[in-house]
């Protein structure tokens, strides 16, 4: 994606959004300063543009006059160049995760660890993301072998530094200089890292491009062209939205989406979701209320499948990939699980935003640093030894590169080129969008609010009564929180 001379849009489109992947605001990215070949000292346009995650790249900032010019990127926290991987010790370690989709990938990776380190060897512990969500604290803290696993942002990294297991790391050397120092802020309470964010995801639903262009659709851009896009669509026998309700954990993306434009401010909206979240409010609330309507509104414009709360993430991927389906709403990380079941959507996917208000959007898409790499803090030092060579070895650039290239993931680490991975390409568009910081990840509360919160609005997005539905789930929320 660069010419020779010449950077390419993409290129600072992905530079724009690694570069803030933390903050709740994306800078808009115009076209109009791709054109222009970025230089050191030379004027820019569009302020916190970088031209890429290397060392090498420049970024859009005020100089010492007040004016913007091209000048070199810190992308780490510490001014050094990335380090290479440790050493690690003789012995065997676990490494939980929630990525079946990554299992080969990350043999291929592990399989180079091991070589590179004699004696040390790493298994895979893989559960479905549902279960790890239920399960793997209880396991991993029962577990001292686990000495590397992951968490994903918010309630559940939270109940594992609560419950004293993340060690930390914040004195690395490849967590200062290897890692994107905006993207490790899911990772980092009171100043201290406990955790590498390994995935930049973009939790926005993918739209099949060659059927949307053979078809002569549009992609809807504002509420009612959703609705109408979705009768027109079932019309012609295809499913608007493979949308995968029987599974709660990518069913509840979309909300993402539905949360973004509900507030006036991100400050309002992170206030109306603690408040639903700590039981000062419930589901009954206007703001809460208006977003299950408009579940109700895409249900009632046939927006998802027939029975779609039996409908799972095994059906959903499989009818998007068949060609089945227009749009698969969950995010960047399902585009692996599509071309494994069908190679040819290579190149065919590209990401959409689901906007659901009529006027002007405050945001545009969502998205999210998650996929958080920590160290168990009651492992053995040998084991702990293992496992930060491990994070250190999957935060250089050429190992990060595998890793993002074979799973079609954007990842935190610097020096990464996506250009072996068309998909990763065609889906950099978003990153010129103004994008929200996943906003579910709000809800600390996972187990009492979020997932019956969620379960409500699959029940809803069903057929359910709205009414009912949310009174009901009120009070099942007010008894999980002893109130």
């Amino acid at each position: 994606m660069k010419t020779k001379g010449r950077t390419s849009l993409s290129a600072l489109r992905i530079g724009a959004v690694a570069a803030i992947a933390m903050a709740l605001v994306a800078t808009t990215i115009t076209s109009t300063q791709a054109a222009a070949t970025p230089k050191f000292g030379v004027a820019c346009t569009t302020e916190g543009v970088s031209t890429g995650t290397s060392t090498t790249s420049l970024v859009c900032q005020k100089n010492s006059g007040g004016k913007l010019a091209w000048a070199n990127v810190r992308l780490g926290q510490a001014t050094g160049k990335p380090v290479a991987a440790l050493t690690a010790a003789a012995g065997t370690i676990e490494f939980h995760h929630f990525r079946p989709e990554d299992k080969a990938v990350f043999q291929t990776i592990i399989d180079r660890f091991e070589a590179a380190n004699p004696g040390t060897h790493i298994n895979q512990v893989i559960m479905s993301s549902g279960d790890y969500t239920n399960l793997a604290y209880a396991r991993i803290s029962a577990n001292a072998k686990a000495a590397v696993f992951v968490t994903v942002r918010g309630g559940q990294f939270t109940q594992f530094y609560n419950g004293g297991l993340l060690k930390d790391i914040s004195g690395e050397r490849f967590v200062k200089q290897n890692v994107i120092q905006s993207a490790l802020t899911p990772g980092t309470v009171d100043g201290k890292v406990y955790g590498v964010p390994y995935q930049s995801l973009f939790n926005d639903p993918l739209y099949n491009a060659e059927m949307f262009a053979k078809n002569g659709w549009t992609v809807p851009t504002t509420w009612t062209q959703t609705l109408a896009f979705c009768k027109k669509v079932k019309a012609a026998g295809i499913i608007p939205f493979a949308w995968p309700a029987a599974t709660r954990g990518n069913a509840g993306q979309i909300l993402n989406s539905f949360l973004m434009n509900s507030a006036p401010d991100v400050a309002t909206l992170t206030s109306r979701i603690a408040a639903i979240d700590t039981g000062k409010a419930d589901l009954t609330s206007d703001w809460f209320t208006d977003i299950a309507n408009k579940y109700k509104a895409m249900n009632d414009a046939g927006c998802f499948p027939a029975n779609v709360t039996g409908y799972n993430d095994t059906v959903a991927p499989a009818d998007f990939a068949a060609g089945k389906a227009a749009i698969y709403p969950t995010g960047t990380f399902g585009m692996s699980t599509v071309k494994n079941l069908n190679p040819s959507m290579a190149g065919k996917m590209k990401l959409m935003s689901l906007i659901t208000v009529d006027t002007k959007p405050l945001y545009e898409g969502i998205t999210n640093n998650t996929f958080i790499l920590s160290v168990n803090a009651k492992s053995s030092s040998r084991d702990q030894n293992i496992a930060r060579a491990f994070i250190s070895f999957l935060a250089t650039a050429p190992i990060a590169q595998l890793y993002a290239v074979g799973t079609s993931q954007h990842v935190s680490i610097i020096n990464v080129d996506y250009s072996a991975n068309i998909d990763l390409l065609n889906t950099s568009d978003i990153m010129g969008k103004k994008l929200l910081l996943a906003p579910r990840f709000l809800f600390n509360n996972v187990g009492t609010v979020r997932n019956p919160l969620e379960d409500a609005l699959i029940a809803i997005g069903g057929g359910a009564d709205v009414t009912k539905t949310l009174a009901d789930t009120s009070k099942t929320i007010k008894q999980g929180l002893g109130a």
